[in-house]
């Protein structure tokens, strides 16, 4: 039974900070209708909120038409904490601290950083990697009084979050290393990695948290410079990478192995290596020359077109490319790949090609931190590692208000 109470305080809970989260200024009454919850559950689970600092009261509304008191509206509370997002690939990185109300209030990036003396150890160069990318942000985090409360990193990869482990990332040479273990309790906040293409759908289910838009496949087609310091085989040199992640009934998909959104195109071939059968000459001058980009182009849209009649999206998200392409990518795909417009037209989809926010993957790791907060996990699922429970949120919270949690390995 103590079990069962748990369960449903914490469901009810996560239940009522989504409501929140996603209405702003919602009153008790509002979020009691909304989930059909007795007004006196709402009342204590917003008791305990408040207390926490979590949500805050704000102005009165009017009073129903039967009088009584006016309904106090409720919201996130900007300074409960924050959480910092962070999206690592070899050449580059970008981090962010995203407050629990949804606001970024913190934007940085630079160089990846490298330590010539890890090249030939991947795991402890990735540490290194973190550590030097934090020790960055720290500086940022400390001069704007914020209190980090997590960590949240998007790398390229097959990333299983329910156990904490990197099963594979090929930039990073990484296989099955056990992040949970090694980086989760390094910085004295909790830390979790997810795959980059599947940030960009977390920053999606945030970004249309009003229209509740759940089903949606996020392309993600980002142009790579390469690490002239780390070159190996099988690293990203100059050219491009693909990544897709599929969202659907608002829940983002990971797949039996953690490998769903893994891109191969239609014209790849057995034995051919990377991800599609276009000439290694095309995808090292797609961002320079157009003729390249047009044939990538159709390549990828022809090999999306496949796709969107079995998925069936809302809409289709493309992310990682500049803007000043987005035009000639849509004038290409009506001149030379029409049938995808029609499928999207046939299945009631809608293509937007986002505008390229260099800090989107790191917002949206940070985002996946606070929406996981409101998912409910079955009871009698296994827990995942990347479930974090809210008397652990509130008890970090208690400890910040004291000092920084946020510390470095010496």
């Amino acid at each position: 039974m103590h079990v069962n109470n748990d369960y449903q305080r914490n469901a009810n809970i996560s239940r009522v900070f989504e409501t929140v989260w996603k209405n702003p200024n919602f009153s008790r009454i509002d979020i009691a209708r909304k989930l059909e919850l007795y007004r006196s559950t709402v009342s204590n689970i917003i008791g305990t909120l408040v207390d926490s600092s979590l949500i805050c009261e704000g102005e009165r509304g009017v009073p129903t038409e039967k009088g009584g008191r006016k309904p106090v509206f409720l919201s996130v509370n900007p300074d409960f904490g924050c959480v910092i997002g962070i999206e690592i690939q070899l050449d580059s990185y970008h981090a962010v601290a995203v407050s629990f109300d949804g606001n970024t209030v913190v934007k940085k990036e630079g160089y990846t950083p490298v330590a010539k003396d890890f090249i030939n150890k991947p795991e402890e160069l990735f540490i290194y990697m973190v550590d030097s990318i934090i020790a960055q942000m720290e500086k940022d985090i400390n001069a704007n009084n914020l209190r980090p409360l997590a960590i949240s990193i998007g790398i390229p990869g097959i990333i299983d979050i329910d156990k904490g482990i990197i099963k594979r990332s090929a930039p990073f040479r990484l296989s099955n290393f056990n992040y949970a273990e090694a980086l989760g309790t390094r910085y004295g906040i909790p830390l979790f990695i997810e795959n980059d293409a599947r940030c960009c759908s977390w920053l999606q289910l945030a970004l249309n948290k009003a229209s509740d838009k759940k089903d949606f496949l996020c392309v993600l087609a980002r142009n790579y410079t390469g690490n002239s310091i780390v070159s190996y085989p099988e690293t990203y040199e100059k050219g491009i990478g693909i990544g897709l992640s599929i969202t659907m009934n608002g829940k983002v998909i990971n797949g039996r192995n953690y490998a769903v959104g893994e891109y191969i195109s239609r014209s790849w071939t057995t034995y051919q290596k990377g991800q599609t059968g276009l000439p290694e000459a095309v995808l090292k001058t797609v961002d320079s020359v157009d003729d390249s980009y047009a044939e990538w182009v159709k390549d990828l849209f022809s090999t999306l077109t496949m796709m969107i009649p079995l998925l069936e999206p809302e809409t289709v998200f493309i992310h990682g490319q500049p803007e000043n392409r987005h035009q000639f990518m849509k004038s290409i795909i009506e001149k030379y790949v029409p049938q995808f417009s029609s499928i999207m037209d046939s299945c009631g989809s809608e293509l937007i090609v986002m505008k390229d926010d260099a800090c989107g993957i790191a917002q949206g790791a940070a985002f996946m931190f606070i929406q996981k907060m409101y998912d409910v996990q079955m009871l009698e699922s296994n827990q995942s590692y990347s479930t974090f429970l809210w008397d652990n949120l509130f008890e970090l919270h208690q400890k910040s208000k004291e000092k920084s949690l946020l510390n470095l390995p010496s």
